[in-house]
């Protein structure tokens, strides 16, 4: 009759495992080492050390040598089994109480004398085939287990992958939207670069013709403030020097009143603001050029009337 040991391994457990079995359970038969190996049937494989290092499985619970031979009282009596209090059912150790208090979820157990048959060849067919209909069970609520967290992961994966391509659609958008927005401001430039060469191109045009028109006026001997300000003729068109190198202004200061002052051509125009104070002391005010239109201030005041093209005569207002 084959032994407990070779029994297991002919269900398909691993030596070194059957003998950690039989060895944590004490040899107390089939069923035990049965229930142990159920308990604990994702347990890697015992090494030789650790197989060196446990009890190691005497002889059967009940065996005695030469020396305990005799009659004994019932109260020396050795424990060939334990009992369930609550349900009465006999268990062969501590890991088959153990495995019967998970399942049945009982909590009273106590020793009893009365030894387990061992099983037949029936009963071990049928205990093999329970064992490896719970290990098949147990193996697919594993691969479900892994199915359903793969399941989860593809999941995430997707998830995140849907963020990221939104993620760059949005950035492209974004750099698309720059692209059009510093397309416009360059666009933008260019017209007002333009307007502006425009418009220094018809300031230029009516300067020259503004000097054209002095240069005329000179000729003929007549004053460009007189021909500027005044409405009517003057009596006497005044008569001014060919080297220009003075030049007479005519201001109107704020109140209306027009007062007209000589002053040396390299004159900084300082010296009219000086001047026009002097007369309206505690009065804030600019110089405005008439013709062409323009305000002198700034820079402008340490220039001189010749680089200001006031000579030899120019009209101005005080604001």
């Amino acid at each position: 009759m084959p032994s407990d040991k070779d029994t297991l391994i002919e269900m398909g457990f691993s030596p070194a495992k059957v003998a950690k079995a039989l060895q944590v359970t004490k040899n107390a038969g089939l069923q035990p080492a049965m229930d142990w190996l159920f308990a604990h049937a994702e347990d890697p494989d015992p090494t030789d050390e650790e197989l060196a290092s446990g009890n190691g499985g005497g002889g059967r619970p009940g065996d005695v040598g030469a020396e305990d031979e005799g009659v004994i009282s019932p109260e020396q009596a050795t424990a060939q089994s334990l009992k369930c209090d609550d349900c009465g059912r006999l268990l062969r150790d501590a890991a088959a109480a153990e495995f019967h208090a998970v399942k049945s979820g009982h909590t009273n157990f106590s020793e009893s004398t009365e030894a387990i048959k061992p099983l037949t060849e029936e009963e071990k067919k049928a205990k093999l085939g329970e064992l490896q209909a719970r290990l098949a069970a147990k193996r697919d609520e594993k691969r479900r287990l892994e199915a359903e967290e793969a399941k989860g992961r593809e999941k995430v994966r997707r998830a995140t992958g849907k963020e990221m391509t939104e993620l760059k659609e949005k950035i492209k958008e974004q750099e698309m939207q720059k692209a059009l927005e510093a397309k416009k401001r360059e666009k933008e430039e260019d017209r007002r670069a333009k307007e502006k060469i425009k418009a220094q191109i018809e300031a230029d045009k009516r300067e020259r013709a503004r000097q054209a028109e002095e240069r005329k006026l000179a000729a003929q001997g007549i004053s460009t403030t007189q021909h500027q300000v005044e409405a009517k003729p003057a009596p006497a068109p005044a008569i001014v020097s060919k080297n220009y190198d003075e030049t007479r202004l005519q201001i109107r200061l704020p109140d209306g009143a027009p007062i007209t002052q000589t002053f040396r051509a390299d004159d900084q125009l300082s010296a009219v603001y000086d001047f026009v104070a002097k007369s309206r002391p505690g009065t804030s005010f600019k110089l405005l050029q008439t013709f062409p239109r323009k305000v002198l201030d700034g820079d402008d005041r340490s220039k001189t009337l010749k680089e200001l093209n006031l000579v030899p005569s120019a009209a101005l207002v005080a604001q």
